[in-house]
């Protein structure tokens, strides 16, 4: 029987030694995850869209949060995004050049 890992881990589940993944990808993450959490299409939001434009009220950017933190997970375990940190974001740009700094 063959078994498929998950892309970013190795065949015994471990997280895989690869680089973290590139801006774009933080940016592809992010993007899908406030298209779904805001009812718009991926292709509609941009670095330079901003949260408030796009209805990413405070419960939207917590969920953003949440989402985020489990993608990334195997490439930065533990992350975590405070609230404080949260309200600060004014674009997309915002929350991934944050996120970016952190992998």
């Amino acid at each position: 029987m063959t078994t498929v890992s998950p892309p970013g881990s190795t065949s015994d589940g471990a997280a895989a030694p690869a680089g973290g993944p590139s801006p774009a990808d933080v940016l592809s993450a992010v993007t899908e995850v406030l298209a779904v959490v805001c009812g718009l299409p991926p292709g509609a939001i941009t670095r330079e869209t901003e949260l408030g434009s796009i209805g990413a009220d405070s419960l939207a950017r917590v969920e953003l949060a949440e989402q985020v933190e489990q993608r990334l997970a195997v490439h930065l375990p533990g992350l975590h995004i405070p609230d404080a940190d949260l309200e600060a974001f004014r674009t997309v740009g915002d929350a991934c050049d944050y996120l970016v700094a952190r992998l």
